[in-house]
């Protein structure tokens, strides 16, 4: 990983849904948490990733570095990349359309309030937000139990249709003791930047507390 031209660490789509999905604790989410602690993506050097990885050493450092990037977690990047700032519920604004091809897509935290919405009719923001909120609460006591006993990985919930397909989903987002949900019509689009940044916003917020 070393060259001459500065690089940059910066967590995967796949990365940031991984540290939300749960608050289970591992060396791997010890990782995360510090990327996204960061305001910018750091500059990767030897330093940087002894802190980051907690290592001393060049090989523990590259054992974790490689498992890291065989699971997907983390990415290198060219360019320097800044978390959003200003205005805290209008960057979520900015950004949550595009998990939903409908463009409807809703983030509430765990009493059932709307942090922001995009799409949804006014008269369903409530409704959809209060259920978030008891989803958020039934996940925590029963899913990861019925999760772990039956060997599932899934940490979403969804109101289907006749042939199993999600017609309104809900994802709890676990950042530190706050559960947020967001919930979506149709087919999330979940492999893409902005569920970076989403979860660096949040976590930026609410992770440190």
């Amino acid at each position: 990983m070393n060259t001459d031209k500065t690089k940059y660490l910066y967590p995967t789509p796949g990365g940031a849904y991984y540290l939300a999905q749960s608050n289970s604790e591992n060396w791997q989410r010890e990782v995360l948490k510090k990327l996204f602690s960061y305001p910018k993506s750091p500059e990767l050097n030897q330093i940087t990733l002894s802190e980051i990885f907690d290592c001393e050493t060049e090989e523990e450092i590259s054992q974790k570095v490689a498992e890291c990037e065989k699971l997907n977690l983390i990415q290198v990047v060219d360019e320097e990349i800044t978390a959003p700032t200003g205005d805290f519920e209008k960057n979520l604004s900015q950004l949550i359309y595009a998990f939903s091809k409908k463009e409807k897509t809703l983030l509430s935290d765990s009493q059932g309030f709307c942090i922001t919405n995009q799409g949804f009719p006014l008269e369903m923001i409530e409704e959809i937000s209060v259920l978030s909120a008891d989803i958020a609460i039934m996940h925590k006591r029963r899913a990861l139990n019925i999760n772990k006993k039956l060997g599932l990985s899934s940490q979403a919930w969804s109101i289907v249709d006749a042939s199993g397909n999600s017609c309104l989903g809900f994802w709890p987002l676990n950042i530190n003791k706050e559960v947020f949900v967001l919930a979506i019509e149709g087919a999330p689009f979940f492999n893409q930047t902005v569920m970076v940044t989403l979860i660096w916003i949040l976590y930026l917020r609410y992770g440190k507390k």
